[in-house]
């Protein structure tokens, strides 16, 4: 026991982790086998496949951090997919002793939480064919949107995300293969919503720069229209309408004061900036503004105040400009 103790302390390992070495091309676990491990890549890299009618096919891979084989320690289902070392791989293996461990120190309610999203994604595996995750532009778009806040890198003041990151968090959550994933970012960059660069760090690596997250996520909600066959209600308004909101963002910026619902100002304020100042004929467009949403009026006996929230208009101008990039057909 005193050995076991030293030996431990030596070490820094516990009984139930284990470090095991893997010579490149050797299988790590086959898909369909049982998993009473969970396993973490300290060194190297691993390949996961998939067995398809055509054959096996390479889906991501791991690198050094990377985990593999969490959900058959979790839920006891066999393995979804094959792991093979791609070159000599140090992991460290924690059993199902360990990790229960660990589980049983958190509150029954976490415990309960993990335990149902792991079967939902068992169950989203089974259905992704059938799932909206069938648009991969969709799911590969959400997923760096998805970990730019946790995962990103600064490049010249711009985010950016390892590729090689995406390729594998692509597999694991949104069952994305290497090759669709490597598609897909050739058509963003084509594009130009993204772009790639070599990584400083890691030559083997690229990282891909998002210069604006604001114009990603309008992308994702133009393919989530696109499916509904539908698109920006923005993409109608007209370029008399878009003038005059520009001259409230400028007079807003002079004279506005800021409020919980906006900027606020004068109605004056704003004739005073227009070549055409007539009143009533400003008065018809404001109302044709309100009632699209666009601003809101506080009518008063002696000056009306108008409300305008200056992210409206930049998202209006973003989707005039991007619009054409986004329905442009990519080869």
């Amino acid at each position: 026991m005193v050995n076991s103790a030293k030996d431990q302390l030596k070490t820094g390992m516990r009984p139930q982790q284990q470090i095991r070495h893997y010579k490149a091309g050797e299988v790590i676990f086959e898909e369909g086998s049982t998993g009473r491990e969970l396993i973490i890549i300290q060194e190297g890299n691993v390949g996961v496949y998939k067995d398809t009618p055509e054959g096996k096919v390479e889906l991501a891979t791991v690198e050094k951090g990377g985990i593999i084989g969490e959900m058959a320690l979790l839920d006891n289902l066999p393995r979804s997919a094959t792991v093979k070392a791609l070159q000599n791989t140090s992991t460290l293996v924690i059993n199902q002793l360990a990790f229960h461990t660990v589980m049983n120190s958190v509150p029954v309610w976490l415990q309960s939480i993990i335990k149902i999203i792991v079967s939902r994604l068992r169950d989203a595996n089974k259905r992704v064919d059938q799932s909206a995750l069938r648009d991969k532009a969709h799911g590969l778009v959400s997923l760096i949107l998805l970990l730019l806040p946790v995962h990103s890198k600064d490049i010249n003041s711009s985010p950016a995300l390892s590729l090689n990151l995406l390729i594998s968090e692509g597999f694991f959550i949104s069952r994305l293969r290497k090759k669709e994933i490597l598609k897909i970012i050739e058509q963003l960059q084509a594009k130009t919503l993204i772009r790639t660069v070599v990584s400083p760090q890691d030559q083997s690596d690229k990282m891909i720069i998002i210069d604006d997250p604001e114009v990603l996520r309008l992308y994702e909600e133009y393919l989530v229209l696109k499916v509904q066959k539908k698109t920006f209600k923005e993409a109608s308004i007209s370029d008399d309408a878009v003038a005059l909101l520009s001259n409230i963002a400028y007079v807003a910026q002079k004279s506005g004061v800021e409020s919980d619902e906006g900027t606020m100002l004068m109605k004056t304020a704003l004739i005073e900036d227009l070549s055409d100042k007539n009143p009533e004929k400003l008065d018809k467009k404001l109302l044709d503004l309100r009632r699209k949403n666009l601003i809101n009026i506080l009518p008063s006996a002696d000056d009306s105040s108008i409300i305008f929230r200056k992210e409206l208009l930049i998202r209006i101008k973003k989707i005039r400009e991007w619009l054409p990039k986004f329905e442009m057909e990519v080869q």
